[in-house]
């Protein structure tokens, strides 16, 4: 009897160790990670992104603890390089806590990561990044929440062709994998609407930039396009100031920010662009997540921080709803990711809304089912004004 009942205490020991054991697995820590510029000439916009993301991580986290679950951010520099991004991304995947990213902001950035990703399916939700080949690899990991660069290229020539009847222009690249793929991409809807290139060049340094707005000076175009970030926009931009030249300064969302217009000052006015940001006020559910950003951060967010936010929310949702108390695989959070059927919210209140820019969906190929495109012009006052609204919808 004394030996049946020691044999029953160990066990019931056992059972209970076990079930301790089966507890201490389920609650786990888990992490998400941004992948964008913290350092260098596009802080800025990185930081946003970080931050964004913290700020769904906050949202999302009572609803993980109930599971048991704690979700932590992990942030990485790219720098707004490829070089530094494909180092960066081995320490993502090499990190299994990790079942997802955030990002990137360069489109360079996000080709070097999305392929990297592919063999581990770790899901990748992308902001920013708009180059056309990001959804033409048959990445099943890989999706975006912007346009792509046809979408721009098709919205800029409506505007040079209707409302400034541009017949030539200029266009300059800063021969990044966004500069290239979109210059590109616009250049072959100029030749089929009929608007000459009078040259194309690759400009990556200030010496670079002035030395092409004394040639842009002597051609006397209609259009100046610049397919590049703020490091080659601005000095481009305040040298065609200087010099007095008078076409139309183009180009798309990277002029969408306010480090933009803080680097060039009143040489912004009248310098019209194709975005898939705008105004973070321009979206009638923004108002809880700007009151949200203002309190943590000091500062009103822009346009690209509601998408980060929005990347954010998709990817925490989808490891939620398909780990339960468990932890997911990767690729059953790809695959969820994909299956994202997030509704659009018309409600003005504050805390209402689960997604900051309207319903997201996402088509085979990962680009969004639905999105939207906005031409801009900045005002004689600095403020980016709407001039015209398209509606993308995926092909």
């Amino acid at each position: 009897m004394f030996k049946t009942h020691r044999a029953c205490k160990g066990t019931l020991r056992v059972a209970l160790t076990a079930a301790l054991l089966t507890g201490v697995a389920d609650a786990a820590t888990l992490k998400i990670a941004t992948m964008s510029p913290l350092t260098g000439e596009l802080s800025a916009i990185g930081v946003e992104i970080k931050r964004a993301t913290e700020l769904a991580i906050k949202d999302q986290a009572p609803a993980f603890r109930a599971l048991g679950h704690t979700v932590v951010l992990a942030s990485f520099d790219d720098k707004g390089a490829p070089v530094t991004a494909a180092q960066e991304i081995k320490r993502v995947i090499a990190d299994r806590s990790i079942l997802g990213v955030v990002g990137a902001y360069n489109s360079a950035v996000s080709n070097v990561i999305g392929e990297a990703t592919a063999a581990s399916n770790l899901a990748v939700i992308s902001p920013a990044s708009s180059n056309d080949a990001l959804t033409t690899q048959g990445w099943t990991h890989f999706s975006r929440l912007v346009p792509p660069d046809k979408s721009h290229a098709v919205a800029a020539l409506n505007y040079m062709t209707t409302e400034l009847d541009a017949k030539t222009a200029y266009v300059i690249s800063d021969n990044t994998g966004y500069g290239n793929g979109l210059t590109k991409t616009v250049m072959a809807e100029m030749k089929k609407r009929g608007v000459s290139v009078v040259n194309f060049v690759g400009v990556s340094t200030e010496e670079e930039a002035a030395a092409t707005v004394k040639k842009i000076k002597t051609a006397d175009v209609d259009v100046v396009y610049c397919g590049c970030y703020e490091n080659v926009l601005a000095p481009v931009l305040k040298n065609l100031r200087a010099e007095g030249v008078k076409a139309t300064f183009m180009g798309a969302g990277t002029l969408d920010s306010p480090s933009f217009v803080k680097r060039v000052g009143m040489d912004a006015q009248g310098a019209v662009f194709t975005t898939g940001f705008g105004p973070i006020t321009s979206f009638t559910s923004a108002s809880g997540f700007i009151e949200k950003y203002k309190t943590a951060y000091g500062t009103v967010p822009s346009g690209m921080a509601g998408y980060a936010y929005d990347a954010a929310t998709t990817l925490l949702l989808s490891i939620r709803t398909t780990g339960g108390r468990g932890i997911p695989s990767r690729a059953d959070v790809a695959a969820a990711v994909r299956k994202t059927n997030l509704p659009a919210c018309l409600s003005t209140a504050a805390g209402n809304c689960v997604t900051v820019s309207g319903a997201i969906g996402f088509a085979p190929d990962g680009d969004r089912d639905r999105s939207r495109l906005l031409v801009m012009k900045f005002s004689n006052l600095l403020q980016p004004q709407i001039e015209k609204i398209y509606i993308i919808n995926a092909q």
